[in-house]
């Protein structure tokens, strides 16, 4: 039968009652304090209830059980327990905020697939790739808007594969076109090279994008030059912003993680600043999934004061798992763009931000269609604009619009096309006009256009929980 403890947090110690109810062949892990004291220190009073259920036959583990641990000699065990959070809000209903999985492995951090929600971990706000995940819990299905995470398990899985594998689960869980994939098949995937495939010693980058290849993905491999930082991470945020997960690979520490968002917009920035001005320069840290440590992990750009780890300067490679129809990479696109405006084809005020991004076709009309401030007739056009099924998209705001989340110009460009084609352009306008492709005719309408509210599909804002319901 199955059974479930309840456990009130009502102060931090209350944590420790975990090591008390778990089954005993957990009891042989020594590294079971390490999360318990992770669980104190990041999510602390913000959880008012955990459920333990027990046993729970998790599918993530038992691909590894099956493909792995069943050949050792002795018995690990199948069976895991799973642990429910709970948090209390303003109105004294109990919210939902997702579960982690505890394995029975006895030789590393032991916790297995884990959906939980920003709110529990955070301590600013933030913009996240998140996903709609289902538990059934007691005959109900509850619903967590999570990314997915697990600890590596050192012989089986390492950094890379984990973050491999959260990735492929976010992605095939948020669009139809990418199969659903557990931790086994991520495993047998690897393409062997020299060594063989288990016991585990890590992966290189080319095992990681083979990884992505087998699975019906794109993958783009970017290096960080010398002298060209800033570029890197305009290029890694573009694809942030894209609502595409990126592995992040770092030499000196020997680790790869997930990219999955990044922190606070600090606007305030502008005020000393002039002309254009890319939006990288205004986010000051990444959000990162970290297998070593609970997930939304803030990674700055500078240490300063910061108490993290690492910091996006540590970044060496990303791996861009890119939808196989996105053949015009983001440093071609952006050096057509910047000769555009260089140009003068877009009449915009040279201080102004810009943004640039891959969208979905459906969702930016979506998002046109919502729109009560977009002009009438430009949101007809965007909506009857014939377009391949993601796209890239180029936002322009005057630093006053920026900072209310408005834009005054916007490029939609098509992501099929060739590196060659000088005009990939299918909408164009500024304040006075809109040009646009029609039957491969260009046409142009003279029309004033007001600003408008940003593209915010790809990223999901998150903050910590409060007792409300974001």
């Amino acid at each position: 039968m199955i059974t479930y403890e309840d456990i009130t947090i009502s102060e931090i110690d209350d944590y420790d009652k975990i090591l008390e109810k778990l089954p005993i062949q957990c009891h042989r892990n020594p590294y079971q304090q390490k999360w318990i004291e992770e669980l104190k220190n990041k999510v602390g009073l913000k959880c008012t209830n955990l459920w333990l259920e027990y046993p729970y036959y998790d599918s993530e583990y038992l691909s590894s059980y099956y493909g792995f641990y069943v050949k050792k000699f002795r018995d690990i065990g199948k069976k895991c327990m799973r642990i429910h959070f709970f948090c209390e809000a303003n109105d004294e209903t109990m919210k939902y905020k997702g579960y982690i999985t505890v394995s029975p492995i006895k030789h590393y951090v032991n916790l297995s697939k884990s959906y939980l929600s920003p709110e529990l971990l955070l301590t600013e706000k933030a913009f996240i790739m998140l996903s709609s995940f289902k538990a059934n819990l007691c005959g109900q299905q509850q619903h967590i808007q999570a990314f997915p995470w697990m600890h590596q398990q050192k012989d089986f899985s390492m950094c890379a594969h984990i973050a491999a594998w959260s990735i492929l689960k976010f992605m095939s869980n948020e669009h139809s076109g990418y199969r659903n994939v557990n931790i086994g098949e991520v495993i047998e995937s690897v393409p062997e090279q020299v060594n063989r495939k288990l016991p585990s010693h890590g992966l290189s980058l080319y095992q990681i994008a083979e990884i992505f290849k087998r699975h019906g993905i794109t993958p783009v491999i970017v290096q960080k030059e010398k002298g060209k930082e800033n570029e890197f991470y305009r290029e890694l945020l573009c694809y942030i912003e894209s609502g595409v997960p990126v592995v992040a690979s770092m030499d000196a520490k020997s680790h790869s993680i997930a990219i999955i968002g990044h922190g606070e917009v600090d606007i305030e920035k502008l005020n000393t600043m002039s002309g254009l001005v890319d939006n990288s320069l205004l986010v000051a840290s990444l959000i990162g999934s970290d297998d070593n440590q609970l997930p939304y992990v803030s990674i700055p750009f500078n240490k300063q004061n910061s108490e993290a780890e690492y910091t996006a300067k540590d970044i060496d490679f990303i791996i861009i798992p890119l939808y196989n129809r996105v053949h015009q990479e983001y440093k071609v696109l952006y050096q057509r763009v910047k000769l555009y405006l260089e140009t003068e084809n877009l009449n915009i005020n040279s201080d102004s931000v810009i943004r640039i991004f891959l969208a979905s076709a459906n969702a930016l009309k979506s998002s046109a269609l919502e729109d009560e401030e977009m002009n009438e007739i430009l949101k007809d056009l965007v909506i009857r604009l014939e377009m391949p099924k993601l796209v890239w998209c180029v936002e322009l705001s005057e630093y006053e619009s920026y900072k209310r989340r408005k834009i005054n110009a916007r490029m939609i460009i098509d992501s099929t096309a060739a590196d060659g084609e000088i005009t990939p352009w299918l909408l164009v306008h500024d304040k006075e006009k809109i040009r646009y492709l029609d039957n491969e005719q260009w046409c142009e309408i003279a029309e004033e256009i007001l600003e408008y509210n940003m593209y915010q599909k790809n990223l999901k804002e998150a903050e910590a929980w409060n007792g409300q319901q974001l």
